[in-house]
């Protein structure tokens, strides 16, 4: 008697509703506001290499980069739709045959742990600093990579947060370690990211 392979017979996943997402680092505190345009008053870090540039020609509504390898920018830019581009790693600035050039809006992506926070720093400096100009920041987005985020940790995303146009968090969901997220319906705290970026690039 043949027997059918149960790899083959397996059915397919159904989408896991995430519940409400608590956040023990911002609280009821859904987006973080900082200042809107490079202060004047803030030099780049000294000897700092310039952010690599990503030239970009899928031009769409908003653009989303990670910060560093595995920050989870696919995730950000699943999670804000259609009219999210992700773009890879770095700084990206328009490119292709369209004139004039569009003004990329960007949301920046980096993980809590200690690589990406370093990086989040650096990225925000240089910001500041009136050096990533070419294109527009929207903000920083900050995913958690464990479920419980030490006091330092809390501070520097915090801190980093304060330090651009809009900052929010994502804190730790147990269920997308082992399936693909379903942004159908999110909770009310990733809508109001959601609402929070695409206001501010439709804004132009």
């Amino acid at each position: 008697m043949q027997r059918s392979n149960p790899l083959t017979q397996a059915p397919p996943e159904e989408p896991v509703e995430v519940g409400e997402i608590r956040d023990d680092v911002l609280g009821e505190q859904v987006i973080v506001s900082g200042p809107q345009t490079p202060l004047p008053s803030v030099s780049a870090p000294a000897g700092a290499a310039p952010w690599p540039r990503l030239q970009v020609e899928d031009h769409r509504l908003i653009t989303v980069a990670g910060l560093h390898g595995g920050a989870g920018a696919s995730t950000v830019a699943a999670m804000l739709g259609e009219h999210a581009f992700d773009a890879g790693v770095g700084w990206p600035t328009a490119a292709g045959w369209v004139r004039p050039l569009p003004t990329l809006r960007v949301v920046v992506v980096a993980r809590t742990h200690w690589r990406g926070l370093e990086a989040a720093e650096a990225f925000t400096q240089q910001w500041l600093a009136g050096e990533l100009t070419d294109s527009r920041l929207l903000g920083l987005i900050l995913v958690d990579d464990a479920p419980r985020l030490m006091e330092s940790q809390r501070r520097t995303v915090k801190r980093v947060l304060g330090k651009i146009p809009a900052g929010a968090h994502i804190p730790w969901v147990e269920n997308w370690r082992i399936h693909r997220p379903d942004f159908t319906n999110p909770p009310k705290r990733l809508q109001k990211i959601i609402r929070t970026f695409h206001t501010k690039a439709e804004e132009d």
